[in-house]
């Protein structure tokens, strides 16, 4: 059977210095972060209160889902975290391991200090000043990469992944009366979010396959002989596709279906959002292609962004809240209102890649070499 022989690794394409389009994607994807965590635009903001707009409202939020931004967060971690070592006979553990969780914690360490000087409060507890799960995710993966890496050079990747989204699945239901809404509190995410960890896990490495597919010169040979662009309609085609995680999941729960482990599993989030991982593992892959070996030009103002996409993700929940310690009344309409804290945020952000984030990066790939030699 085909899907049983070994993946026949061709590294054949010319490495890349910098992987154009990535950063772009990663301020999207942010910026989707936070549009899904209340920074909408307010298109819906002073209705009267009618069922009809209370439902269209509901159906904006559930339009823009955040949670498809996570997992495509997931496929670039993968991507970039895999592309530098792709040539690479070893893997220097120390050196991987200081530069991933330096990068990793020094800027979190920092908004959680902000976040206590700020007093920031939360329901469900401090820790909610950041998405503190998917960065238990990044570090699981950071964790066992180096096995990842061995299973690789042995050909082994694609059966690695069709085994890691067959358990997935499993798990999906087996836990099936423990699904919620949003993908990481199925069965309370368990401890350090072990359990969103796990069912993500084969988008993470659809994203290592992309580092692998990317370094390929028959793929890459391809997209250089290629006149068209098919990027906007893939583009279009993942906001689709990502709307229809929510309102699946609130139908399963009009029908009372969605905890039936089989009947229910295409209604559940966790399910839904594994689907999109696998229209956006291609379409990422489309984005990476075009923007380095086709006619696709990248924005330079988006991948300026980019860098500090990190910046934005850990600092947009501490914004969201400081403004809406005050109501919209207080300002000259909603609009202005969202306009004023879009920019608040992005000059905060700026503020925070400058003051900490890019150093932290030094320091990470500094201490990182003087290890390795």
């Amino acid at each position: 059977m085909l899907i049983l022989n070994r993946y026949n690794r061709q590294i054949t394409a010319p490495p890349l210095k910098h992987i154009l389009g990535i950063d772009q994607l990663r301020y999207i994807f942010a910026l989707w972060v936070f549009f899904f965590h209340g920074g909408l635009p307010p298109l819906f903001a002073g209705h009267v209160n009618t069922k009809a707009f209370e439902f269209l409202e509901h159906l904006y939020g559930w339009l823009i889902n955040g949670q498809a931004a996570v997992i495509c967060f997931f496929i670039i971690s993968g991507l970039c975290i895999h592309y530098p070592n792709i040539r690479r006979n070893s893997l220097d553990l120390k050196s991987f391991y200081t530069a991933r969780f330096l990068r990793l914690s020094l800027p979190l360490i920092a908004c959680l200090i902000i976040g206590k000087l700020a007093n920031f409060q939360h329901p469900n507890g401090f820790l909610r000043v950041v998405p503190i799960w998917t960065l238990y995710c990044e570090g699981f993966y950071y964790l066992i990469y180096p096995l990842i890496l061995v299973v690789i050079k042995k050909g082994m990747l694609i059966q690695l992944i069709l085994l890691m989204s067959l358990i997935s699945i499993v798990l999906i239901i087996t836990w099936a009366a423990d699904r919620q809404m949003y993908f990481h509190e199925i069965g309370d995410g368990g401890f350090l979010d072990w359990k969103p960890a796990l069912l993500a896990f084969p988008c993470w490495l659809a994203g290592v396959l992309i580092a692998e597919r990317v370094s390929d010169a028959s793929n890459t040979n391809k997209i250089s002989n290629d006149k068209q662009n098919p990027l906007l309609r893939w583009r279009l085609g993942a906001l689709f596709f990502s709307g229809f995680t929510f309102p699946l999941y609130r139908l399963g729960l009009y029908l009372k279906i969605v905890t039936l482990p089989f009947i229910g599993l295409i209604f559940t989030t966790q399910f839904t959002i594994l689907l999109f991982g696998l229209y956006a593992f291609f379409w990422i892959e489309k984005e990476v292609l075009y923007h380095n070996f086709g006619n696709a030009e990248s924005s330079v103002l988006l991948e300026r962004f980019g860098l500090a996409s990190y910046s934005l993700y850990l600092i947009h929940t501490l914004v969201f809240w400081a403004f809406n310690k005050y109501p919209a009344a207080y300002f000259p309409g909603y609009l202005i209102f969202w306009i004023l804290m879009l920019a608040t945020l992005h000059l905060i952000v700026y503020a925070f890649y400058i003051i900490i984030e890019k150093p932290s990066h030094k320091l990470a790939k500094f201490c990182a070499n003087k290890l390795r030699n």
